[in-house]
């Protein structure tokens, strides 16, 4: 339950209001601090600082940063038109989470409301001149804070929603993804094989609404299966569409299951109306080739670009082999099933094949990644790496007629 509970949480601090609302409090406690403060310092150094000067700079902040915010918003807008137009739609999703375009808006948001707020403090005569001095203090913190905003701003703004920046944030997610299915094959329960046979009996959990399964948060049904005393065998996986009376669990060892019951195991696997890139590398793969598929389109005509992709698969999937698997799971009650290695080759290599046609280069550079791949020492990657290979070399001849193009072809698909 903790690991779930932690992950909810890392999601909850990836939306931007969560970090405006952070910021945002910590300036008012800054004026509460002041508030507070100020009737300790001394009367010699209470006046160093005069009210006008306060003010201004408040003024100063208060004019400013309201204009910056909404500039900053049409940047992040346009950002986001960008990357959805020329690269893949589905970028757009992970754009809205970067760190650093929250940060920067949370502190300059925030900066406005500390001066508002000061402001109006400062109309109701509540800081004395020892209040003021430290209101002097805090102000420069927050106007240094601001500086240091708008660099990192600056400086990010250089490749924001473009190709590179928003291939990586795909890839980085992609990794993230595939580490944690690599180290919890099955997130941490037990391993459903695909042929499994579910006990007789089994109660069915139905999904209320159609769409897509978000997540799910397997400590959060370890946690309901222990206090119902049952096995629960998920039979949906994450990303599957599921339709209206479509079972998502199958509880053994209940007789039926109570409403409360119901509505945990409804909360442990949350159904949206798009997939999400949370614990689901299947998606996230799949993403990454859609900016190649994209960049071969005949209205665009960029192969390098899908090169540069075929690539980054090869890197993103090579972490399988990178990570050892945890063999004691964790929700010993839980039952999952394995995302296929066949399933992540289908979904990102072979469409970008598919699109190739009769760019050279784009199948070199897949049958070299293929070929990486099948060197790792894992064993059913590198099976399906070779399996893949055999197969997009066999469809490419078949779409490569230049008989010295199918010769440099012949030579390097030995994988």
């Amino acid at each position: 339950m903790i690991r779930s509970t932690w992950r909810w949480l890392r999601q909850q601090s990836r939306r931007i209001y969560v970090r405006v609302i952070l910021v945002a409090v910590l300036n008012v406690v800054a004026l509460g601090i002041a508030l507070v403060i100020g009737p300790a310092i001394p009367e010699d150094l209470a006046g160093i600082v005069g009210a006008e000067a306060v003010d201004a700079i408040l003024s100063t902040i208060a004019s400013t940063m309201l204009a910056v915010v909404t500039f900053s918003l049409t940047i992040m807008v346009t950002g986001f038109s960008r990357a959805e137009g020329q690269w893949t739609p589905r970028s757009h999703a992970l754009l809205r989470q970067d760190k650093v375009t929250h940060s920067v808006l949370a502190t300059f948001l925030g900066a406005f409301v500390y001066a508002l707020i000061a402001m109006i403090l400062r109309a109701a005569d509540l800081f004395a001149e020892g209040n003021l001095l430290v209101l002097f203090a805090t102000t420069i913190l927050v106007v240094l804070w601001i500086v240091v905003a708008i660099i990192r701003w600056i400086t990010h703004l250089d490749g924001y929603g473009g190709l590179d920046y928003t291939t990586s944030r795909i890839e980085a997610r992609a990794e993230e993804a595939l580490r944690h299915l690599a180290r919890h094959p099955a997130q941490g329960a037990q391993i459903l094989a695909p042929d499994a046979t579910l006990p007789a009996g089994t109660v069915s959990v139905t999904a209320r609404h159609a769409g897509y399964i978000e997540q799910v948060f397997e400590g959060a049904l370890q946690d309901c299966a222990d206090k119902i005393d049952a096995e629960i065998y998920v039979v949906q996986p994450v990303g599957g569409f599921v339709q209206v009376g479509d079972p998502l669990v199958e509880l053994a060892g209940v007789a039926s299951a109570s409403d409360d019951t119901v509505a945990a195991i409804h909360r442990a696997i949350p159904i949206g109306v798009a997939r999400t890139f949370e614990m689901d590398p299947i998606h996230s793969l799949a993403v990454l080739a859609e900016v190649a598929m994209r960049a071969l389109s005949p209205g665009i005509n960029d192969p390098n670009t899908a090169v540069d992709i075929a690539y980054r698969l090869a890197r993103v999937l090579g972490v399988v082999a990178q990570e050892a698997p945890v063999t004691a799971p964790t929700c010993g009650r839980v039952w999952m099933a394995r995302v296929p290695m066949a399933r992540m080759f289908e979904v990102s290599f072979v469409p970008i094949a598919r699109n190739a046609g009769t760019a050279l280069e784009v199948h070199l550079a897949l049958q070299a990644s293929l070929a990486s791949l099948a060197r790792l020492d894992h064993a059913e990657l590198a099976t399906t790496a070779r399996r893949t290979a055999r197969d997009h070399n066999r469809r490419a001849l078949d779409m490569i007629e230049d008989a010295a193009d199918r010769a440099r072809l012949e030579a390097v698909s030995g994988a």
